[in-house]
């Protein structure tokens, strides 16, 4: 492969994950939304174990909700209407059946990033608090956990997904430290 040909199939990926993350980064945003305030239950329900919360309050209905079904919709775009447009050969669109991105989504907010948060609670690391390198890499890996049965890309390519997204994860939770989304910076 030359190095053109490795670039197109690396954009390919990043375009391929956009599900992923959407759903990974849209909790923070959805929470500003005035007209979703009613979904702000947390997931846990407030359940506790050994005394501390199962996932924290931080984790919400209207993020998980909010973040399945925009990477769910944002697949579907890609699958019926942009897949004519961009071309995408190492992907197959096609194939793939329509409720792929929402278990995409799934895995990547509730298997990924919810997940951590419980291993998180039962270390004792406060929600928010930063725990290096799995808030970085929960998301890709809880989205290729869910869906790998259907479609795996490679070891390459989910090792390049890995490196790179967690790179692309570090950079976004540092932006939305900044611009005061979040409390934590990295």
């Amino acid at each position: 492969m030359t190095l053109a040909q490795y670039a197109l199939f690396a954009l390919q990926l990043l375009y391929f994950f956009l599900p992923g993350y959407l759903a990974n980064g849209s909790p923070p945003v959805l929470a500003k939304l005035p007209f979703l305030k009613r979904w702000n239950a947390p997931f846990d329900c407030g359940k506790t174990w050994n005394g501390t919360r199962i996932l924290g309050g931080h984790k919400t209905w209207r993020g998980i909700i909010g973040g399945i079904t925009l990477g769910g919709v944002v697949f579907l775009i890609q699958k019926y209407v942009l897949d004519s447009v961009i071309s995408t050969p190492a992907i197959p669109y096609s194939s793939l059946p329509l409720w792929f991105g929402f278990l995409f989504a799934f895995g990547a907010i509730v298997l990924g990033d919810s997940g951590k948060s419980l291993f998180k609670r039962r270390l004792n690391i406060k929600p928010g608090g930063s725990w290096i390198p799995f808030d970085q890499i929960d998301y890709t890996l809880g989205a290729f956990l869910a869906t790998f049965w259907i479609y795996w890309p490679g070891w390459p390519a989910f090792l390049f997904l890995i490196v790179v997204n967690a790179l692309f994860s570090a950079v976004t939770h540092f932006l939305a430290g900044e611009a005061k989304l979040t409390k934590e910076k990295l």
